[in-house]
């Protein structure tokens, strides 16, 4: 895939994590792709939830304020996290700013260092994109080259490895959806490495795979079901942990039944013992 379609935007994430930096990747690049919009991002995180995502960053709010309703950065530096809301709200309101130019001040990095990374997550996968049939034409081209980075994006930021990628899809569902072309490349790769000794590890199949191949031809829900959400999402924290409901369920059975054995038991005891307590004298 080409750098203009697999990134169409210049910006590199600075921060230290690996789930922080896909997370402001993987917002920037749905917003460029137009995956998402501006105004979905105001609808999910209206002037209230920025700034007070921002209440402890004073500076960062005069900024925000400063650019987008022309407020002296002074002046909105010593306002409080809830009289810039107020006023980026009115500005909004009264068309004096919009969604646009506020995503463009709200920096990518800031967004994912100040923001709840699961309502992060949750603006990202509105839609359920991966879920986009075939038919739709751009928009399921869209939503091809978006899943592509998030698997390239993942594996370079550390979250997940080769080996899981791989793991999750599984080879046979690769080998079953990839034509016989691509197959044909990746023996090929496979007997290449052979002659030299090499190893051809979940590293080299997915070299000679490569993610816009892999979309194009395995199903985008199974990708999204086996791979981004119980290594990425699930693994990361982007999404609430799984409880553990069958196992709660089965021990509040048995323990149900531990106690109606108790209570027959008990009923069970208590007549041996009535029936002990009858003498001679009651015969009388």
């Amino acid at each position: 895939m080409a750098d203009d379609q697999s990134n169409p935007s210049p910006f590199e994430s600075k921060l230290s994590e690996g789930r922080q930096r896909f997370l402001a990747h993987a917002i920037e690049h749905a917003l460029g792709v137009g995956r998402r919009s501006a105004h979905d991002f105001i609808r999910h995180f209206p002037p209230e939830a920025i700034m007070e995502g921002l209440a402890q960053q004073p500076e960062l709010r005069a900024s925000i304020l400063a650019q987008t309703t022309g407020i002296k950065a002074r002046i909105a530096a010593k306002k409080s996290w809830q009289s810039a809301a107020e006023d980026l709200s009115i500005a909004l309101s009264e068309n004096e700013t919009n969604a646009a130019a506020v995503v463009a001040v709200f920096q990518p990095d800031d967004r994912v260092r100040f923001l709840d990374h699961q309502r992060l997550w949750a603006f990202l996968v509105e839609g359920d994109f991966w879920t986009v049939a075939a038919t739709k034409g751009e928009e399921f081209k869209i939503a091809k080259q978006h899943l592509a980075f998030l698997l390239e994006r993942a594996l370079r930021d550390g979250l997940v490895t080769h080996e899981a990628v791989i793991s999750g899809i599984t080879v046979g569902e690769v080998a079953t959806r990839l034509p016989k072309v691509e197959l044909g490349k990746i023996i090929e790769g496979a007997l290449q490495a052979g002659k030299k000794k090499a190893p051809f590890t979940e590293v080299e199949l997915w070299a000679a795979l490569t993610a816009p191949v892999l979309v194009e031809y395995v199903p985008l829900a199974h990708i999204w079901s086996t791979v981004l959400v119980p290594r990425v999402a699930e693994t990361h924290g982007y999404v609430p942990a799984k409880q553990p409901e069958e196992p709660v369920k089965q021990a509040t059975a048995a323990a149900g039944a531990t106690e109606e054995w108790l209570d027959v038991a008990d009923e069970a005891g208590a007549a041996s013992a009535r029936a002990e307590e009858v003498s001679e004298d009651d015969f009388a």
